[in-house]
């Protein structure tokens, strides 16, 4: 935590404040920062005299201004003489608001005469005295209204507070918190709330106010009436509530002009809020048990005569009743456990789903509990749970749902394949409905294919559609498990046409499957190329549903986009964000930790990114080629980032062999990308892959000539992939070379270096011949072991070759490039 906090943001104002040659004044709420700015406004300057204005001084006339003026005052008119006893170039009245009236008329003499810059400060909305309103009123000098500090503006006060990064959804918490107030954010910080992960900073745990936020946020909200209070309380517990149900409108409407609370229209209602989130928070804090409950009971017999018409209101009215100690319908408890899984919030969807066990509940609710356990990464006390419920007997078509639920569990949070498929062959029987059926093949599919087995996907697909026209449930499930197919199958335009043709047909598709579509369709444009649709599906896919699994997934796809474009560094520090939110065990993190490690090793940082693939092997649940296969793309750069050029060909190679078309490319692209593209070409061009960038690929490996080298650089450039382009540059520079063409080898050398530039630091071994002019591919494969300290006979074994052919290349090597020994190499290289 920051033993002083900094200034940070405010620039704008800051300007402004420097630039007022006569005066300004400064408004805005409590704790903005108000005097903080003008502090630093003035810090460098001579001549600065201070006036603070507090309530107590205003009971004497010119009592703030007492430090300034003489001990003795002189008899007369007090503005004849206390102007001329001002002696300073600029005089900083800190909440002019309070002064006294001789004082406020004292300092609006000093701005008439012109003789003293004036910079003052006022509270936003605060009754001030009329000669302080008149300094911009009658313009005198400008009004500058503070505004709340903006996210990016929060972001970084935050990061200089606390030297080092922000999660997103923290910072967008911390935002939407303290609504851009600074006193507000530094006490939310020195609340203890957050958590240091790895150098990334989370929100952990309940917030607990600090006393000078309480006693601010307190004094912010002032004295109430009875009424008022029992106003606040309902929204502090309920918000946003209908301004009918509140109380008197007069009240309302009181508390309205007091910007305490807001009022909007949404529909034909007009919905009440507090105007600020940390109200509720000192005014729950201010409410002993028994109050509280009281007003939780009288908010849910407020809104059950209703009929609860909106969505929200069984969540709303379960948790209220439950928080008063009354948890009552164990059917209510249940579609409220649903809904809050549904917007994950796992928490209070387990509170709930447990509550209704304890109130009575049956089958549905343990089973929605086991998969509330399994949404929360808790998959053992799931199985636990699934366990018991076939202990208990499960017949009819609740076999379904138990063991589409349970197949997934044990799928994803165990790497169980074979037992979840037994699980759903078992649960198979004459007397399911036909659409119960399908329901088990579709759920299989969508197995299969997480598993990495299309084939066996695509047939448990046909098999249900054989079975007849699937209802609406068959048609999301079945539908969104075919896009799911079909993109990690390459079918590029099939899935496109597929899933516009299901959101057409679909009204509305869980905001789970949603999730999946979003991913299908990311897969498509990376398959493509297009980098933009594809930057802006991780992006939406990110925020979708506010769940820590979600954000791991899009954003490991985020960082894919991002050292696509480049943009190493940023997508490191992407990934690093992404891995900080990671259960210890799961099958979703090898995106996401496969990403941070090959950022890493295409920026050099070998060891932390043999550090993350050891991580990985720890934490990633084998479940499949999604989960597994971006981890061996890393550990194929960071093979080749340690030297070992032969061990990173050969995990590209098994990476080719998966049977999924997009990593079978990824693979067979990087055997090209690190200098061996005979290995490759056959095979990529016979690879069954559809658009655009698939065909440059090929025309990548297959380049013979220096000029269609070029022609690929040229190809990677307008995909807006500047390392891929930087690398294809540079072995065209070097068969332009060696064909004895200076002039193109140095126009590709130019080319190589002016896009390597663009990519943040990254370093792959088809650039090296940009450090290191001249060298063979086997040499720069010596001299990078050699300079990383390999005797000769370390880099004959791990190259089989023999010592005397290592010292002869090693020979070469110093020959073309001037040194001398190993110690100068590595020197040599590292610039």
């Amino acid at each position: 935590m920051p033993s002083s906090w900094p200034f940070a943001g405010r620039s704008a104002a800051l300007a402004a404040l420097r630039s007022a040659s006569r005066g300004l004044v400064v408004a805005g709420p409590a704790g903005a920062g108000k005097s903080r700015l003008v502090e630093r406004a003035v810090a460098e300057e001579p001549g600065v005299a201070w006036v603070r204005a507090t309530a107590s001084a205003a009971e004497i006339p010119l009592g703030a201004f007492a430090h300034l003026l003489p001990q003795e005052p002189p008899a007369g008119n007090p503005l004849s003489w206390a102007a001329p006893a001002i002696e300073a170039a600029t005089l900083v009245v800190d909440d002019a608001h309070l002064l006294d009236p001789v004082s406020a008329a004292l300092v609006h003499r000093l701005v008439l005469d012109g003789r003293v810059r004036v910079l003052a400060t006022v509270r936003a909305g605060a009754p001030a005295p009329d000669a302080v309103v008149a300094l911009w009123k009658d313009d005198l000098v400008p009004r500058l209204d503070l505004e709340p500090l903006t996210l990016a503006e929060t972001e970084q006060l935050l990061a200089a507070a606390l030297g080092g990064r922000i999660e997103k959804a923290t910072l967008t918490r911390f935002w939407r918190s303290s609504q851009g107030n600074p006193l507000y954010l530094r006490e939310l910080v020195l609340s203890g709330v957050l958590r240091d992960v790895g150098g990334l900073w989370l929100w952990h745990g309940p917030l607990a106010l600090t006393a000078t936020l309480r006693e601010t946020v307190a004094a912010r909200i002032g004295e109430l009436t009875d009424p008022e209070r029992d106003i606040l309380d309902l929204l502090a517990y309920g918000e946003p509530l209908g301004v009918d149900v509140l109380g008197p409108p007069d009240v309302v409407e009181r508390l309205e002009t007091r910007q305490l609370v807001t009022v909007r229209a949404d529909g034909r209602r007009l919905q009440a809020r507090l105007a600020h989130p940390l109200y509720a928070e000192v005014i729950r804090e201010s409410c002993g048990t028994l109050r509280a409950r009281s007003v939780l009971r009288r908010l849910a017999d407020l809104t059950e005569p209703t009929g609860m018409r909106r969505r929200e209101d069984v969540l709303r009215v379960a948790v209220w009743r439950l928080d008063a100690g009354a948890p009552g319908d164990p059917g209510l408890l249940a579609r409220a456990a649903d809904q809050a899984r549904a917007v994950r919030d796992l928490a209070l969807a387990e509170r709930l789903a447990r509550a209704a066990i304890e109130s009575g509940g049956g089958f549905a609710i343990r089973l929605s509990l086991a998969s509330i356990l399994a949404y929360a990464d808790r998959y053992t006390e799931a199985e636990q749970v699934f366990r018991e419920l076939a202990e208990s007997g499960i017949t009819g078509e609740r076999r379904v749902d138990y063991a589409a639920a349970r197949a997934f569990n044990l799928l994803q949070g165990m790497g169980r394949l074979n037992q979840a498929m037994a699980v759903l062959d078992a649960a198979d029987g004459d007397d399911l409905t036909m659409e119960a059926r399908q329901g088990l093949l579709f759920v299989g599919a969508a197995v299969s294919a997480l598993a990495g087995d299309p084939a066996d996907a695509i047939r448990r697909l046909e098999a249900a559609e054989r079975l007849g026209p699937p209802g609406r449930r068959g048609r999301i499930a079945g539908g969104v498990t075919r896009a799911m197919i079909l993109s990690s199958a390459g079918r590029v335009r099939e899935c496109r046409h597929w899933i516009e043709d299901l959101m057409t047909d679909l009204e509305e598709v869980p905001i789970g499957m949603t999730a999946s579509l979003i991913e299908s369709r990311l897969r498509n444009a990376l398959l493509t190329g297009d980098l933009a649709e594809a930057g802006r599906l991780a992006e939406h896919g990110r925020g979708e549903d506010g769940w820590a699994r979600s954000s791991v997934t899009f954003g490991a796809y985020t960082a894919q986009v991002l050292r696509l474009r480049g943009e190493v560094r940023a997508a490191l520090d992407t990934a690093a964000e992404a891995a900080a939110l990671l259960p210890e065990r799961s099958s979703f993190g090898g995106p996401c930790l496969g990403e941070l490690a090959h950022a890493q090793a295409l920026l050099g940082e070998v060891d932390a990114a043999e550090a993350t693939l050891r991580r990985a092997a720890a934490a990633v649940i084998p479940t499949g080629p999604h989960a597994l296969i971006p981890l061996r793309i890393a550990e194929t750069w960071t093979r080749a980032a340690r030297g070992d050029l032969i061990g990173a060909v050969a995990t590209a190679l098994t990476v080719a062999d998966c049977p999924l078309p997009g990593y079978a490319m990824i693979g067979l692209h990087d055997v090209v990308r690190l200098g061996h593209p005979t290995l490759a070409a056959d095979r990529l061009t016979a690879l069954a892959a559809e658009g655009p960038f698939y065909p440059l690929l090929v025309r990548h490996a297959t380049a013979t000539t220096p000029a269609e080298l070029d022609e690929v650089a040229s190809g990677f450039e307008s995909f807006g992939m500047p390392l891929l382009a930087a690398e294809a540059a540079a072995r065209a520079s070097l068969a332009y070379r060696e064909k004895g063409l200076a002039r193109g080898a140095r126009a590709a050398e130019t080319r190589a270096w002016t896009l390597t530039r663009r990519c943040q630091g990254a370093r792959t071994s088809a650039l090296l011949d940009l450090e290191v002019p001249g060298l063979t591919p086997r040499q720069r494969e010596v001299a990078v072991l050699a300079a990383r300290g390999l005797t000769n006979r370390e880099i004959a074994e791990r190259l089989v070759l023999s010592i005397r052919t290592v010292a002869n290349t090693l020979y070469a090597v110093y020959e073309k490039t001037g040194v001398n020994d190993r110690a100068a190499l590595a020197e040599l290289l590292a610039e």
